[in-house]
């Protein structure tokens, strides 16, 4: 989230409700996105769950204090601009996992730190010649975090980590980007990351706003990523993103709600 200015961040902090609804936006623009997501199925995958999970993640009622009140008003008036559709959500894989992109360890799972850097280590680290676009966005849906700040249609809220993955401008490459990295061999390799809260969600919390989901948070990642191709010097870059997680759909512990900011320097 660099685009957050100082003084921005100074305005921010004498309008807590402000703060709020700001950081309900960043979530909600990954949602509007118009990029239409690609229709497959999960390639090869070793665990395909296509039902509604059984598992449910936790949630708690926060105090009833007026900014609670005001901000959960906001939500509700306005969830109806998220803009996600059904057949949005069908056209992305169904939750899965797979040899290229096995599950998150438990341990890792049970940590937020732990998963932000797992998550990041396995979304990052790619051979686009021996594994597909759909086993990774299958993985995402299976590492998916229901969006808990808006109301949303069960089965667009198992495909919100997908969707922006694949939202310009997106993670993930597009299904044509990734079948040439496949021909010339590319591979990503991502590096000495480093995570930290982000400071607005810090500033939120300080507000006395509380989430629903008890494992929300917001985290910058950083690191570098090499990208080696056949017969090609390889090439190293800066990135970052801002990270979300929350209680996972599919499995105890944390999930991802979303990755947006993603930038290459």
């Amino acid at each position: 989230m660099g685009a957050w200015s100082p003084a921005r961040a100074k305005v921010i902090l004498v309008v807590p409700i402000v703060l709020v609804f700001i950081v309900v936006v960043i979530l909600a623009s990954q949602l509007t996105s118009t990029h239409t997501a690609v229709n497959a199925a999960p390639h090869g995958t070793a665990r395909s769950a296509r039902q509604l999970p059984a598992y449910r993640p936790l949630r708690v009622t926060p105090p009833k204090t007026a900014l609670q009140r005001s901000a959960n008003a906001y939500l509700r008036e306005n969830s109806s601009s998220v803009g996600f559709t059904e057949a949005q959500a069908a056209a992305l894989p169904n939750a899965a996992t797979s040899s290229a992109f096995p599950a998150i360890d438990a341990a890792d799972s049970s940590s937020s730190s732990a998963y932000a850097l797992a998550f990041t280590q396995e979304v990052l680290d790619v051979n686009f010649a021996t594994s597909t676009r759909e086993e990774l966005l299958a993985w995402a849906s299976y590492n998916n975090a229901p969006n808990s700040f808006v109301p949303i249609p069960v089965l667009e809220d198992l495909k919100i980590l997908p969707r922006s993955l694949t939202a310009p401008p997106g993670l993930v490459p597009t299904s044509s980007e990734w079948r040439e990295l496949a021909k010339s061999g590319a591979r990503w390799r991502v590096s000495g990351l480093a995570i930290s809260v982000n400071p607005i969600w810090t500033q939120l919390l300080g507000t006395g706003w509380r989430p629903t989901d008890p494992l929300m948070v917001m985290y910058d990642v950083s690191g570098t990523l090499t990208v080696t191709e056949s017969g090609r010097v390889s090439v190293t870059e800066s990135i970052g993103f801002a990270l979300t997680l929350g209680g996972a759909s599919w499995h105890p512990g944390y999930g991802a709600v979303a990755v947006n900011a993603w930038t290459v320097n």
